[in-house]
């Protein structure tokens, strides 16, 4: 970020203040509209691990968000839906605005650190792709530009966020290694994995499941018919409020068109009621006995809680979010 100004005074002031906040996190302020029940959530992975936090914008649907993450990594803004708002890419000494209506990726305004208005042109260069939901075209896309600018970080971010071949994780990986090593930040790299997880998950299909159905027994919890959203849960969970916030939100929204059920993946069930007992909460609860490994789960790789599964009418599996 450029800054002047004309007397030395206020550049002395700026300095101090940059200083004391720029080197040691990143700041985003964001304008976000048309988001149901305004609530968002801010998602990016820092020095510290994971980090998801619930945001209420205030006045203006305005917000000011401060992290910490001494490399590049990726950030997403999403909605309490799990609709996905915004995406950047950032780290400790950056300031960013956000300005979105929450609805259309593609046109999003994001200025601040070169390499995110880089990523936003790009995308808006390709919006047809996009709209279209061309993946075939938006990958020779991605492998063009890798092709063409081995010596970007660019390049690197779109093989991370925007590639839809990550179940081919050779050719992902060949592909990373055709981008110079000083514009690969580990951080990014690092996602790359996880990534590939993520992509197979979310295209599966998962139809029925049979779990122990809270106070009635064995039972089987039938997904197809209606879309679908599944919370897996644990006692160890830190984010707890905001996965049941989550839910609320689609039971609000989709109503008698959309089946909502939790499910407890601890092998211990000690706590289970009296947990659920405290969310006040009117869908069904599911226990799955054989914990993460359960062999209902197969079709669905469990990575961490509280992960939140989104389904369509006929059991495909549209998106996997980590709360």
């Amino acid at each position: 970020m450029k800054i002047r100004h004309i007397t030395l005074t206020i550049i002395t002031i700026l300095a101090v203040i940059m200083s004391a906040c720029s080197s040691s996190d990143f700041i985003i302020e964001a304008q976000i509209d048309g988001t149901p029940d305004k609530a968002v959530f801010v998602s990016y992975v820092g020095d510290n691990g994971m980090v998801c936090e619930r945001i209420m914008p205030g006045d203006g649907n305005r917000f000011t968000y401060k992290g910490n993450s001494d490399d590049y990594t990726l950030l997403w803004i999403w909605d309490t839906q799990g609709q996905l708002i915004a995406q950047m890419a950032v780290r400790n000494g950056d300031h960013l605005t956000v300005k979105s209506d929450g609805l259309q990726l593609p046109t999003l305004d994001i200025k601040g650190n070169d390499v995110t208005e880089q990523w936003m042109k790009w995308r808006k260069n390709n919006q047809a792709s996009f709209d279209t939901s061309d993946t075939a075209t938006i990958d020779q896309l991605i492998e063009q530009q890798i092709t063409q600018h081995p010596d970007q970080i660019l390049s690197t971010i779109l093989l991370v966020a925007e590639y839809n071949q990550l179940d081919g994780s050779d050719k992902s990986k060949q592909l990373l290694q055709a981008i110079r090593p000083d514009m690969r930040p580990q951080r990014l790299v690092s996602s790359l994995e996880y990534l590939i997880d993520t992509h197979k998950q979310s295209t599966g299909v998962v139809t029925c499941l049979t779990f122990y159905r809270l106070n009635k027994g064995i039972e089987e919890l039938t997904l197809s018919g209606k879309r679908a959203a599944l919370l897996f849960w644990s006692r160890s969970d830190k984010n707890r409020k905001v996965a049941i916030d989550s839910l609320r939100s689609l039971a609000r929204q989709y109503g008698d068109d959309i089946t909502v059920a939790d499910i407890v993946v601890d092998t211990d069930t000690t706590q289970w009621t009296r947990t659920i007992s405290q969310d006040s909460t009117t869908w069904t609860h599911w226990w799955a006995p054989g914990g993460m490994m359960d062999p209902m789960l197969q079709n669905i790789t469990i990575h961490r809680t509280p992960l939140l599964i989104l389904s369509d009418s006929t059991g495909h599996i549209m998106r996997v979010t980590a709360l």
